[in-house]
């Protein structure tokens, strides 16, 4: 082995050590926010951490990752469907979106149908200890009453029913 690969090898073997990855289950995300966060206890550490989740309904997500303290840079979560096994991490999940986030806390908001999904985080910390912080919240979207549309109907009726009377006379 010749010794210019040396260092070469040392630093990925130092990155994968220091690399992180967990799994945590938030569960069925409600209208009450539901926080978890994850660190980097190390400089050029990698997070690299997944949190499962469901939503019953289809529903509209709010969702907000940041910085809490040392420097994440790059940092992205997003969020992916947990495929037709629902195993996260296989080949058949979907980015269904992505986002980047810093110490600026900026909520997300998207639309997801009825099923399990998870965020993943993905950041390289720049200090000897960064933490970041996951907020997320999941709203029904609204289902129209039955009487509204007995109400659009009979707004229709009554307007058909004045402009025939009117093209009559």
């Amino acid at each position: 082995m010749k010794l210019k690969f040396v260092p070469v090898v040392a630093a990925l073997s130092f990155a994968a050590a220091a690399a992180q990855a967990s799994t945590v289950n938030l569960g069925t995300l409600g209208s009450t926010i539901t926080t978890t966060g994850g660190a980097a206890t190390s400089f050029g550490a990698i997070v690299n951490d997944n949190f499962t989740f469901s939503v019953s309904v289809a529903s509209t997500v709010e969702s907000n990752a940041s910085v809490v303290f040392g420097n994440l840079n790059p940092a992205f979560y997003g969020i992916y469907t947990a495929g037709l096994d629902s195993i996260v991490g296989n080949a058949d999940d979907v980015l269904v979106v992505g986002h980047g986030f810093s110490a600026v806390s900026t909520s997300h908001f998207d639309t997801l149908a009825a099923g399990n999904y998870y965020f993943k985080v993905l950041a390289l910390s720049n200090a000897p200890v960064s933490a970041y912080a996951l907020a997320a919240k999941a709203v029904a979207q609204p289902v129209p009453e039955p009487e509204t549309y007995a109400l659009l109907g009979a707004g229709l009726g009554i307007i058909g029913f004045v402009a025939r009377r009117r093209r009559a006379d």
